[in-house]
């Protein structure tokens, strides 16, 4: 087992925390599936995040991440499919706000819950994730130790202070969501938009 040292641990952490907590597609779909339809049943978007991610580590370790980012078709393919699914995300949700009848947009408001496979795509695909692993964990890592056990313990970090981001984000969505579903229209169209917006910008990457 290698030693990071415990001030390189907290370093690591409190990168970690800041990447998970900051607003993108992922966190994005986390809390709103957290207002509508409580924290059980956001659980599966969360985990396919989480699975996602440990597939991009998998692809870092290997070197297939850093083939791919070198690959400008791979890489192009991966960032206009990510970009273009999330803003069909934003897009189905906004879709509603445009129909007139109050009834149809409560009616339609399942069709928005967001699956495990939602979240192994919003990861995967996001070339931000492949582009953060890449330059994340080989920074961390000592060549003079394995890789693989590195590698792992590093991931399963990240995961773990995911996964705790989003597990409060959800907690709190839970005590708010009351007040965010009399004013479910609102939060739609806010976060419809923020989808688009983060399809647009995932395209226009250079």
């Amino acid at each position: 087992m290698f030693d990071l040292g415990s001030d390189t641990v907290l370093y690591y952490i409190a990168i970690c925390l800041i990447a998970a907590g900051t607003p993108g597609p992922g966190t994005l779909a986390v809390l709103n599936s957290a207002l509508f339809f409580g924290i059980r049943r956001t659980l599966p978007v969360m985990f396919g995040i989480l699975f996602g991610m440990g597939v991009v580590s998998i692809a870092t370790v290997t070197g297939l991440s850093a083939l791919i980012l070198h690959s400008t078709f791979a890489f192009l393919a991966i960032k206009y499919f990510g970009g273009l699914y999330i803003g069909y995300l934003g897009i189905r949700i906004l879709w509603p706000i445009f129909k007139s009848i109050q009834g149809e947009v409560r009616v339609e408001k399942s069709d928005k819950e967001t699956t495990f496979v939602t979240g192994v795509i919003l990861s995967i695909f996001n070339p931000k994730t492949l582009v953060f692993f890449t330059a994340l964990l080989p920074a961390f890592i000592h060549p003079e130790s394995s890789v693989i056990s590195q590698t792992v313990t590093l991931t399963l970090i990240l995961l773990l202070c995911t996964f705790c981001v989003h597990l409060v984000y959800s907690t709190l969505c839970g005590y708010v969501s009351a007040f965010f579903v009399r004013h479910m229209m609102w939060v739609d169209a806010a976060t419809g938009s923020m989808f688009v917006c983060f399809s647009i910008v995932v395209l226009l990457l250079p």
